[in-house]
């Protein structure tokens, strides 16, 4: 049985979709007619390249840690006291914090630089996988990060097995020691939070010197308007406008530099191919570093088709925000 608030809403909704379809129903139908797809297209593409699009749109949105399509958990580190923040992002881009985890973290501070440093990275990671039986130093379980990431392989930071990971079983371990680099938490935080963890790749860890600062609504919008902008350019076949994203500093995950990038993707755009190009599921997360550059970590889902290529997957950038405009540092 409905009831009378119900009915209410329901009476209001139908009163705005019957006002709805009196005030478009003749455009959309008319362009229907002419087969005008091109046109709303055209319209929407202009709107998703306009930083006043992003801003309005954002206002509602919870943008303090980033911009959040297919993530569903982040962790957020402070290194210097050190405390682990594990946050839900919701549907509706709200984000909320579920627990707080003291944590112990490597006896030195600072971004990592190569293997047997005793520091914990900076940066933003994935998380790759969910390691059981394990030596009893790990405790009952760890969640391995997912460094180096391509960003710190091109700065030539080296290191491997940075894990989340619990205290030994055997032995005593306090909050008051460190480890070799890695995060570690007591044994029953440890399998709490590797239970809730059940998608890793909807999943980001961002370790951070200290607080991590949030991150600016207009710096979003400068980046999403700039992605789309990107985008566009590529699939009109506007070589020089497509790279002119690329940083002088941009290298393949190959280790290429801009300049080779730069020849093979000439004579690609030569071609002057139809490309059909979408690109979805958009994450954009900050990424702390010690130089005070302006770094994000983005990925999302991308297909792409021009009658003689294609491919559909994930694909990831490092960029840096730079007055309001993006150079891309990494594409992978």
């Amino acid at each position: 049985m409905i009831s009378f608030l119900s009915m209410r809403s329901l009476k209001y909704l139908l009163i705005i979709l019957i006002f709805n379809i009196k005030l478009y129903a003749d455009p959309l139908l008319d362009c229907y007619r002419a087969n005008c797809q091109d046109d709303i297209r055209n319209k929407a593409e202009q709107l998703l390249q306009s930083k006043k699009y992003w801003l309005e749109r954002l206002i509602k949105y919870d943008t303090d840690f980033g911009y959040y399509e297919n993530i569903k958990h982040l962790l957020i580190v402070n290194k210097n006291e050190p405390w682990l923040d594990l946050y839900e992002v919701k549907k509706d881009h709200l984000v909320e914090l579920i627990s707080t985890i003291d944590v112990i973290v490597g006896k030195n501070s600072g971004q990592k630089l190569y293997r047997g440093d005793l520091k914990t990275p900076t940066g933003t990671y994935k998380l790759t996988e969910r390691l059981n039986k394990l030596d009893q130093f790990y405790g009952p379980t760890a969640i391995v990060i997912a460094y180096p990431n391509p960003l710190d392989k091109i700065l030539g930071r080296t290191g491997s097995g940075i894990w989340i990971h619990g205290f030994p079983v055997q032995e005593d371990r306090g909050l008051n020691e460190n480890t070799k680099g890695c995060v570690a938490m007591e044994n029953n935080r440890i399998i709490t939070l590797a239970d809730t963890l059940t998608e890793l790749d909807k999943t980001l860890i961002i370790l951070a010197d200290g607080r991590l600062p949030k991150v600016s609504k207009n710096d979003l919008a400068s980046i999403m308007y700039n992605l789309y902008t990107w985008l566009a350019s590529w699939r009109e076949n506007e070589f020089k406008k497509y790279i002119s994203f690329y940083s002088r500093k941009f290298k393949t995950v190959e280790g290429n530099d801009v300049y080779w990038f730069k020849n093979i993707k000439e004579k690609i755009f030569s071609e002057n191919r139809q490309i059909d190009l979408h690109f979805s599921r958009i994450n954009i997360a900050p990424y702390p570093n010690n130089e005070g550059r302006n770094i994000f970590f983005i990925t999302g889902y991308i297909q792409y088709f021009d009658g003689k290529r294609s491919f559909n997957g994930e694909k990831e950038l490092y960029i840096e925000l730079n007055n309001n405009s993006i150079e891309i540092l990494i594409e992978r």
